[in-house]
């Protein structure tokens, strides 16, 4: 069997799904007026004003008239005074983006968030993951292009799962992050293939937020399948599959797990974010038996806010 001749793909595998903006009351005594349709949580006397004004880049909400306005507390209670002290906008944004295997280029050094590499296709706003040592052991951090040079691109972060890529040049690489599909190179029995899926995240939102994940069942080509890892490591020469993600506080990351049909976190953060970023890193094996075949499935991702 020719293994080297052979290409597992994984095709659709980025965002079939994506909840965002699940809120919730808490548990909170309101001083309101009601009727039977009716609720008015706050109230005023006051004139003029709009309700929404609104540019490109911002949106105003304003009133005239107000009195005594502002917030109030005590031990039991926490007033909140005025027509616009109820109005809070809890959004969360949501990015889901694939490594792109065609974009990859040679990482040759770091200085900073200032990487030596290739510039062709690449512009000022693409996220991108700058790999060490790719394959088993690599090390990744994603971030945002922010400046472009002669042989250089700048990115505002480099976020990794806790340890920073050392770049030499050998085995290093540049790739994008677009799209929503997600391939493996050509897979051998005696290399492991990985391929990163990142996320950028804002939660404006105080108890942050969570990032899950299932599939639709196992890598497959029809009724052949590419075996879940099961002992906590996608290891080379076994056919296994599986991810692991940079947030160490959630079970995926702290090894190689399986995705199945039930959610799972892959990532979870407890404040407000602008801007946050984690990525999973998908990771397959084979060996010497495993079937020639195109194999796919679909990863979906949903985010919710934590309240």
């Amino acid at each position: 069997m020719r293994f080297k001749e052979r290409l597992i793909y994984m095709r659709s595998v980025i965002v079939a799904s994506i909840l965002v903006g699940v809120f919730v009351w808490g548990t909170f005594s309101y001083a309101e007026m009601t009727s039977t349709n009716f609720i008015i949580r706050w109230d005023t006397i006051g004139s003029g004003g709009s309700d929404d004004s609104s540019s490109a880049s911002y949106e105003l909400r304003d009133t005239i008239g107000n009195t005594a306005i502002g917030e109030g507390t005590s031990t039991s209670y926490d007033l909140r005074a005025g027509y616009r002290q109820g109005i809070f906008d809890q959004i969360i944004t949501f990015d889901v983006l694939a490594q792109l295997r065609s974009s990859g280029r040679t990482a040759t050094a770091r200085a900073g968030t200032t990487i030596s590499t290739g510039t062709t296709g690449l512009a000022v706003g693409d996220m991108i993951v700058l790999i060490q040592d790719e394959g088993a052991s690599q090390v990744s951090a994603v971030g945002r292009i922010i400046s472009i040079g002669a042989g250089s691109i700048t990115v505002d972060e480099l976020k990794d799962d806790g340890v920073a890529p050392v770049i030499d040049g050998t085995n290093d690489f540049v790739y994008a992050l677009t799209g929503g599909t997600a391939l493996f190179d050509e897979l051998d029995p005696a290399e492991l293939a990985t391929s990163l899926v990142g996320f950028d995240v804002t939660a404006d939102i105080d108890g942050g937020y969570v990032i899950q994940v299932l599939d639709d069942g196992n890598l497959r080509s029809g009724a052949v399948d590419i075996d879940d890892v099961a002992d906590g490591e996608v290891t080379i020469g076994s056919e296994e599959y599986g991810g692991q993600s940079s947030d160490s506080d959630v079970a995926f990351g702290t090894s190689d797990l399986p995705f199945t049909t039930s959610f799972q976190d892959v990532a979870d953060e407890s404040d407000a974010s602008f801007d946050d970023r984690n990525f999973i890193t998908l990771k397959a094996s084979i060996d010497g038996t495993t079937q020639d075949a195109t194999y796919e499935h679909i990863l979906t991702f949903i985010i919710s806010g934590n309240f």
